[in-house]
């Protein structure tokens, strides 16, 4: 993932995320053994989008090398009755990132990040806390880590924007595994162009998220605009923490 072209690293989201469990510390990441990682004095916070890539995360800690003198653990897991859908808002750098919306009867392959206080307390700040997303603590989930552990109850960074709106239902990524997934799902640059068309129906594909990238008050803008029809995550149990 590079960053030296803008529009192809919009593109590019959810970015590169492995097939297994892995540890990243200062210096990259690895696979990691099943049941491995740490959970004492740790954060679980499920992972729907791209902080399920190491190379995200990596660039998330990059200027606070300290938070890494202890790893970051990041585990796949099975969330029922979830999926991962596209948010009603843009990212700084011109993607439309990623949220959870209830989902009957739906098996996500998700990842779980195991972080202590001051990695999330980073990650607050990447994720914008009060601003794009409010941290949660979703109760009676069905949650079950590749160890086998299962979790009822666990932390996730739920749109404030809501789920985008697509002929009344959210639009699942494309890049993401979901079984018994009921609505339609969408990559990146599919889900680019169909927001264009509902703002911006004149502009290029390419100019339009380019121009969305510079400009923090056009995001936001657009930002209300699809807020305007987006749909709520839809799970009623859960705590509101920040």
């Amino acid at each position: 993932m590079t960053k030296n072209c803008p529009i192809r690293f919009a593109k590019s989201y959810p970015f590169d995320i492995p097939d297994s469990s892995y540890v990243l510390d200062k210096n990259g990441w690895n696979a990691l053994p099943v049941g491995g990682h740490e959970r004492d004095g740790r954060h679980a916070v499920i992972a729907s989008g791209s902080n399920a890539s190491p190379v995200q995360l990596a660039r998330k800690y990059q200027n606070h090398d300290h938070l890494l003198d202890q790893p970051v653990y990041v585990t796949r897991a099975i969330l029922c009755d979830f999926d991962a859908v596209y948010s009603a808002h843009f990212s700084s750098y011109g993607s439309i990132p990623a949220t959870l919306a209830h989902a009957p009867g739906a098996q996500s392959r998700v990842f779980v990040t195991w972080l202590t206080d001051a990695q999330l307390e980073r990650m607050h700040e990447t994720e914008a806390v009060g601003v794009n997303y409010d941290y949660t603590r979703l109760h009676g989930i069905d949650l079950t880590i590749e160890d086998g552990m299962t979790l009822d109850t666990a932390h996730a960074y739920l749109s404030r924007r809501g789920c985008l709106n697509r002929d009344g239902k959210p639009v699942p990524l494309a890049e993401l595994d979901t079984q018994g997934r009921k609505w339609t799902p969408m990559n990146q640059c599919e889900v680019l162009d169909y927001a264009r068309t509902l703002i911006a129906p004149h502009e290029e594909p390419e100019a339009f998220i380019e121009a969305g990238i510079k400009s923090p008050a056009l995001r936001m803008k657009r930002a209300e605009k699809l807020a305007e029809t987006a749909l709520q995550h839809g799970w009623k149990s859960l705590i509101f923490l920040s």
